[in-house]
């Protein structure tokens, strides 16, 4: 496989000191990140990880991050991993079907979120709860987020309404780096997929109980208040970051990021009455071409070494971004390994 040549040079994305601390950015280390979507983004980064798989990238991921639709993809994945029989760097093809790409399909044959959505609409019924138990019902099955593998790290994120901040649910610790930091000893796979993908109006928030759980303000937190700490309260990861990339960039050298989002549309209309949702799709749109543009100037600027900030590619479902100065258009997977 080729080198994935990435400069050690200190960089503009390095992590600050205000946020969630952890491990160091590594040059070498490989970020698979997935996006929002719906069952669209579900089944598009389903086919983009057979794809990565085949290139022996997906074992070699250090930390695989999504939110929303792709949580639904990464869970899967994450709560059969230890069944996939690999060759090398390579899952094998059978124990991928069976264990990877079959329950992806039977997930996404079931249109859940109308029954949910319906519920979420009655009183004193949290429609996101509902949908993390409609997600335990029929795909996760009382699965533990704590019994998922120990390699590669899954972090399934949601948006902490109650703070502003991102709130991530990994193996053995929930965290919003603003408040908190929790055990995870009771916590469902069905609730990070929930929380990663209520969102709003009818199938958020997940109001997520931390009432048996080992829970401290975190060391960094900017908020020191015990009420934050009993129900945090979350929707849709898309709402804070859809493109999940804002971790992986400040930890990982190699980045392969997969978009399955849907762009809007130019409207000649004068939005008289129906002007707000508009806006709010608007500020989304902008958090994501913002990201679009960082990430795909990271691929092409260069350090003082000489080599690039980082490496790795981008894919969308529906578009080519035009976010380079230069006027060109998004990498090709093919084309940005170790790009001098």
């Amino acid at each position: 496989m080729t080198t994935l040549a990435v400069s050690s040079a200190e960089g503009f994305f390095e992590k600050n000191d205000d946020e969630e601390s952890g491990s160091a950015f590594e040059p070498s280390s490989i970020g698979l990140s997935f996006s929002g979507g719906g069952y669209r983004a579900t089944l598009f980064h389903a086919g983009a990880l057979v794809r990565l798989n085949e290139l022996g990238l997906m074992r070699r991921a250090r930390t695989i991050a999504s939110v929303s639709g792709g949580s639904i993809t990464t869970a899967v994945l994450a709560m059969n991993w230890d069944k996939l029989e690999f060759e090398g760097d390579v899952a094998t093809p059978l124990t991928m079907r069976q264990h990877f790409l079959r329950p992806i399909l039977k997930a996404t044959a079931k249109d859940i979120d109308v029954r949910v959505g319906l519920e979420g609409l009655l009183p004193f019924l949290s429609g996101g709860n509902r949908l993390a138990a409609a997600y335990d019902r029929n795909i996760f099955d009382g699965f533990r987020l704590k019994n998922i593998g120990e390699a590669p790290e899954f972090v399934f994120c949601a948006t902490n309404l109650q703070t502003g901040g991102l709130f991530k649910f990994r193996k053995n610790k929930l965290s919003d780096w603003r408040t908190l930091e929790a055990s995870t000893q009771n916590v469902r796979l069905s609730e990070a997929v929930a929380a990663s993908s209520a969102f709003p109006p009818v199938l958020a928030p997940v109001r997520l109980s931390l009432g048996g759980e080992t829970v401290k303000t975190h060391e960094i937190a900017r908020y020191d208040d015990k009420r934050l700490h009993k129900r945090p309260v979350l929707v849709d990861g898309g709402v804070y970051d859809n493109l999940r990339l804002e971790g992986i960039w400040k930890q990982c050298g190699v980045i392969f990021s997969s978009y399955a989002g849907k762009n809007m549309d130019a409207d000649p209309g004068n939005f008289n009455l129906d002007i707000m949702m508009p806006v709010v799709f608007r500020f989304l749109e902008y958090s994501i071409d913002w990201r679009e543009r960082v990430l795909i100037n990271m691929f092409r600027h260069k350090l003082d070494d000489g080599l690039r900030e980082r490496v790795g590619a981008y894919w969308a479902a529906e578009k080519t971004p035009k976010s380079s100065p230069n006027g060109g258009g998004c990498p090709k997977m093919s084309t940005m390994f170790s790009r001098r």
